[in-house]
C-alpha cells in the first residue's frame, strides 16, 4: 500500500504507535497500540535493550495486523523536558533588484550552521517570517524588491544523548527515523484554529514531567517554552507534604485533585483539604507564572483576545482554569481535542500529538532523513514555501 505513515509517541512511561493510511482525500486508521516503558524516567535511559524490544514488539504487531512490512520509516513525536527553543535572526544584503531563491537558500544555511548548542541536537528550523527592509513582514519574499532580507526562525534541540539512542533504537529494528517533532508542534496543528493564532492565544501542553507552550498573535509564532515541570511534580509534592508513599500520593491525587475548595469538595475524608488544595495549587501556580514572566517579556501579558488554552492530562485538574484565571488575568479554556476528525482517535486527548505528527508530516516534511535540514536540504526548500503559504 501507498502513503502509509507510522506516527511513534515517545513518552516518559508509555509509547502510543498509529498506523495511518491516506486513501485519496480519505485519512484511515490502519493500526494502533499502546505500550508501558519502564525502563526511562525523566528521560534517562536505564535499560536501552528493553526499550528497543518494546518497539520491536510494536512493529511486529503492526505487521501482523497489516499482513505484510509496510513500515520502513517512522515519524517521532516527543515532548522532552530539556529541549531547547532559539529563535534566530539573520539577515543578507540583496545585491540584485528582486529577491532571488538563492538569497533564501544562503540565509536558511547559515541559520543551520549557527544554531549549535553544547551537547544538544539540532531536530526541527521552523521559519517564523522573512521580513523586508526590517519594516516589512512577508511569507513569500521572492520576487520582491528590497536591499536587506532577514530570516526570522525558530530552533528546537534535544540532549544529544537522548537523540543518540532514540535513533540507534529505531536503527537496530531496521526502521529510519524520517523526522523528529516536538509535541507542541504537533498540538498546534490540530489544537488551534486560525482565530486562536490570528488574535493571540498561548497553548499550555502540561505533560507529566514537562510542560509545553507557544504564544500565538497574528498568526505568528511569537515564542516557544519548555518547562522541567509536570503534573508528577504535584505527586511528589503530596508525597512530601503529607508524609505518605509516592502510590498513596498519586490514589490522593487522582481522587481529590483541586486547585479550589468549594462546596462540592469532600469535608469529611481523612486528610486535610484544605492542606491539599494548597500544595496542587501552589505547583500549578508556579508553572503559570513562569509562563506569564515570558509573557511580560513579550509585552503580551494581559493582552491576548483568546486567552489561555489548556491541554493534555495536567489540565484536567480541578478548577485548573479558574486558578489560571486569576494568574494570567486571562479568558481560560480547555483546548479542543476534536478539530480534526479522524475516526475514533478524534475524541480521546491522549492521541491529539499523534495526529498532529501525522498531518504535520503530510505538510511539511520531505522524504529522508529526518528534519528540514539534512541530507535533503535542497530538495526540502519548497517546503518552506509551503509552510508559509498554509500560515495565510
Amino acid at each position: 500500500m501507498n502513503d502509509i505513515r507510522a506516527i511513534f509517541d515517545i513518552g516518559n512511561d508509555t509509547i502510543k504507535a498509529v498506523v495511518f493510511w491516506k486513501d485519496n482525500e480519505k485519512d484511515v486508521i490502519l493500526a494502533k497500540q499502546t505500550e508501558p516503558v519502564m525502563w526511562m524516567r525523566k528521560w534517562k535511559i536505564l535499560q536501552a535493550e528493553d526499550f528497543t524490544n518494546v518497539l520491536n514488539k510494536i512493529v511486529e504487531y503492526f505487521i501482523k495486523k497489516l499482513w505484510g512490512d509496510f513500515i520502513d520509516k517512522v515519524y517521532v513525536g516527543i515532548s522532552h523536558p530539556e529541549m531547547i527553543t532559539q529563535r534566530i535572526i539573520e539577515w543578507k544584503r540583496i545585491m540584485n533588484e528582486a529577491v532571488e531563491m538563492e538569497d533564501l537558500n544562503h540565509l536558511s544555511r547559515i541559520v543551520g550552521e549557527i544554531a549549535n548548542v553544547n551537547n544538544y541536537e539540532t531536530i526541527k528550523i521552523v521559519p517564523v517570517s522573512w521580513i523586508l527592509d526590517e519594516t516589512k513582514r512577508e511569507k513569500d519574499p521572492i520576487g520582491l524588491k528590497c536591499k536587506k532580507l532577514d530570516l526570522m526562525a525558530d530552533v528546537f534541540m534535544i540532549p544529544k544523548n537522548f537523540y543518540n539512542w532514540l535513533i540507534d533504537a529505531f536503527d537496530k529494528i531496521g526502521l529510519v527515523v524520517a523526522d523528529i517533532i516536538p509535541n507542541i508542534l504537533a498540538a498546534s496543528e490540530v489544537a488551534v484554529d486560525y482565530d486562536h493564532k490570528d488574535l493571540g492565544t498561548v497553548l499550555v501542553d502540561i505533560g507529566k514531567n514537562q510542560t509545553s507552550y507557544v504564544i500565538y498573535e497574528d498568526w505568528y509564532p511569537l515564542g516557544y517554552g519548555t518547562l522541567p515541570i509536570g503534573w508528577e511534580e504535584v505527586t511528589k509534592d503530596i508525597s512530601i507534604w503529607m508524609q505518605v508513599d509516592i502510590k498513596e500520593a498519586e490514589d490522593i491525587k487522582k481522587s481529590n485533585w483541586s486547585c479550589i475548595i468549594d462546596s462540592e469538595t469532600p469535608q469529611d475524608l481523612p486528610l486535610d483539604t484544605h492542606f491539599l488544595t494548597e500544595i496542587i495549587s501552589a505547583r500549578y501556580e508556579q508553572i503559570f507564572g513562569k509562563i506569564n514572566d515570558h509573557l511580560f517579556k513579550l509585552e503580551k501579558d494581559w493582552r491576548l483576545p483568546w486567552g489561555i488554552l489548556l491541554l493534555w492530562w495536567g489540565a484536567k485538574t480541578k478548577y485548573i482554569d479558574i486558578l489560571s484565571k486569576e494568574v494570567f488575568k486571562l479568558a481560560t479554556f480547555y483546548a479542543k481535542d476534536q478539530v480534526i476528525n479522524i475516526g475514533d482517535l478524534s475524541n480521546n486527548i491522549q492521541f491529539l500529538n499523534i495526529i498532529g505528527c501525522y498531518y504535520w508530516s503530510l505538510k511539511y516534511v520531505e522524504e529522508g532523513r529526518h528534519g528540514w535540514w539534512g541530507i535533503n536540504f535542497w530538495k526540502t526548500m519548497w517546503k518552506i514555501w509551503k509552510f508559509f503559504k498554509d500560515l495565510f
